[in-house]
């Protein structure tokens, strides 16, 4: 009885020891660590180490030779790494070597500001909080003039994040051109994948303006797919302006559009929104653009030559909405445009569809990497297109504005600009019988209004590796295109 009595008082003592020797652990650690960071440059009022909710509070950071690297507040709390790495200096959240690791429950910064002025430009963010924050070691391996970007891009292809909240955002580029941020709100990130992104209050400033150009007060998006462009941006061989791919998003929406540019000109635009919906093997997407209206004042200099168009048409203003459906059907080897519709309010209507067969992988390639011109050298082939203009009043209000202009009748221009139609004969093309019926449909258009629908439907099918042909003197057009006319009421 006396000898576990004597044990469990053993047990105890070393213990109590061992938490009372906790402060002195933890005062040693920060002081290494605000030792470590002035060798590199990093000056920190207070430093602080909690090594039971292991975690990490520094103080007024101020790093550079310039200060340019500034901090109020930085902590961190619940960080997976070895004590002994720790003690030796060798801390993940440092956040001055590219490479490093970074695994944390939580992270939390306040008032940060980041200046290059050697290359004119700056950041600075509010306040930042993120949790379960967990960053492994990425290759730091890069001799190159765009160290500071490649290295943003693996940092991000490694990344992953439950939850990002940031306020007050703001970057000047080097030509003083800031964009800021509000609010941006992101859940779920992983590798380069967003399960939901918000942002509020986007804005562009010009250079010495007093007002935003363009400001965007909502913008929300769900399923956006940014590993192309960080593969892409990750690579040693990678430059500024190279293409780095097309962002898939499965729903997104951007409204609030607002600023000085849009002021001036007259603008305004009620929302602009993309989806993307699998369907088993293949994928439709739809673009719209909602309620862009067109409407200058007296009092913008800059729309003056728009506003007197728009009189001379007895127009105020001009309404219009634009929605647009494409399906990619790669195991069928196809893109279908279904139907892309502008739409002018009591003016006209515009619709085109159009289909593409024959894709290859160096077409499907060219189309993820946004890279048009690698769509010249693939076997895809456009096999149908069809353009359906259906005027409702544009047609006459055009011919008005050229008979004020003119001093004749608006009747006397539409019969002049039919036979102008009629008449014309474009440079560098052959003209056969079939380009002067389809020129006399749209001269017959002019004359009567109604639609006209334009098709084509090659035959063969005309590959896109052919397509310089149409830019050879004495190409035939039509015959190449399938091209017809129709004009109906």
């Amino acid at each position: 009885m006396r000898k576990s009595v004597l044990v469990l008082g053993a047990v105890l003592a070393l213990v109590g020891i061992g938490a009372a020797s906790v402060p002195f652990a933890e005062d040693f650690a920060a002081s290494r660590l605000k030792s470590d960071l002035a060798r590199n440059g990093v000056q920190v009022e207070a430093v602080k180490v909690g090594l039971w909710g292991r975690g990490v509070s520094l103080r007024n950071v101020v790093g550079g030779p310039n200060g340019e690297l500034k901090i109020d507040e930085w902590e961190v709390s619940g960080v997976a790494w070895p004590l002994d790495e720790l003690l030796k200096g060798r801390l993940p959240f440092r956040g001055l070597d590219w490479g490093d690791p970074l695994h944390v429950a939580r992270l939390h910064m306040r008032n940060f500001r980041l200046a290059e002025p050697d290359a004119s430009n700056s950041w600075a963010i509010g306040e930042l909080t993120g949790t379960n924050i967990d960053l492994p070691r990425y290759d730091s391996t890069y001799e190159g003039p765009f160290r500071n970007q490649v290295m943003v891009a693996r940092l991000l292809g490694a990344l992953s994040v439950e939850h990002l909240e940031q306020r007050d955002f703001i970057y000047v580029s080097l030509e003083q051109m800031s964009q800021s941020v509000g609010r941006l709100s992101l859940a779920g990130y992983a590798h380069g994948l967003i399960d939901a992104l918000e942002m509020k209050d986007f804005q562009v400033k010009p250079a010495d303006a007093r007002m935003a150009g363009l400001t965007v007060a909502d913008t929300t998006a769900r399923g956006i797919d940014l590993r192309r462009p960080i593969a892409n941006a990750s690579s040693i061989d990678w430059e500024p302006g190279m293409p780095i791919g097309r962002v898939p998003v499965a729903e997104g929406r951007m409204s609030g559009f607002g600023g000085d540019l849009m002021t001036r000109y007259g603008l305004s635009l009620g929302s602009v929104s993309v989806e993307t919906v699998p369907e088993g093997e293949f994928s439709r997407s739809r673009a719209r653009v909602e309620d862009f209206v067109l409407a200058p004042s007296l009092r913008s200099v800059e729309a003056l030559g728009m506003l007197l168009a728009l009189q001379s048409m007895n127009l105020k203003e001009v309404r219009l909405g634009f929605d647009c459906s494409t399906l990619e059907d790669r195991a069928r080897h196809a893109l279908k445009v279904e139907g892309c519709k502008l739409s002018g309010h009591d003016l006209a209507e515009i619709s085109l569809t159009a289909q593409v067969i024959d894709t290859d992988d160096e077409f499907w390639r060219a189309i993820d990497e946004a890279d048009l011109f690698g769509l010249l050298g693939t076997k895809a082939a456009l096999s149908s297109a069809r353009l359906v203009f259906a005027d409702k009043s544009l047609l006459q209000r055009g011919l008005q504005a050229k008979a004020r202009l003119s001093g004749q009748p608006a009747a006397a221009e539409r019969a002049a600009l039919a036979a102008e139609i009629r008449r014309f004969q474009p440079a560098g093309v052959l003209i056969t019988q079939d380009m002067s019926k389809m020129f006399d449909a749209v001269a017959r258009f002019v004359e009567q209004g109604g639609t006209l629908t334009l098709d084509a439907l090659p035959q063969p099918a005309l590959g896109l590796e052919k397509l310089d042909y149409l830019l050879k003197p004495g190409a035939d057009l039509v015959n190449a295109l399938g091209l017809t006319a129709t004009v109906s009421r």
